[in-house]
């Protein structure tokens, strides 16, 4: 896997983000690590900084991220990785995501460890 990969964590739960920076932390030796609580905060910061990983959360304060923000995601960054994170059902909702542009779909109450692993070893 890529190293020194610069990522964005967008989840309004701080243990979610700890949970998952800890797990980026498993499986890439070096990366550098940004966090955002909300869509606005998220939105912001990808106008100002480049990424190359998203792991976006659905249901977040400000605005759900739905298959339309995906779209307006990638218009600003068109090469970011964006994988979507969520307690939502990834049976249902995951074919419109990845129709609209994401890499993957992170179930939060499924192995999110294995399924991150999944995603990083396929997409670099």
């Amino acid at each position: 896997m890529n190293q020194g990969l610069k990522i964005l964590i967008a989840d309004d739960s701080e243990l979610m983000r700890i949970v998952m920076k800890g797990f980026f932390k498993k499986f890439l030796s070096t990366c550098e690590i940004s966090e955002t609580s909300n869509l606005s905060e998220t939105f912001n910061l990808l106008n100002k900084q480049d990424f190359d990983f998203l792991l976006l959360d659905i249901n977040m304060p400000s605005g759900d991220s739905d298959p339309d923000t995906v779209k307006e995601i990638l218009a600003i960054q068109e090469n970011v990785k964006v994988c979507m994170f969520s307690g939502n059902d990834k049976n249902t909702l995951e074919q419109d995501y990845r129709d609209a542009g994401a890499i993957g779909f992170i179930q939060k109450n499924g192995d999110m460890s294995e399924a991150l692993k999944e995603v990083l070893a396929n997409n670099f």
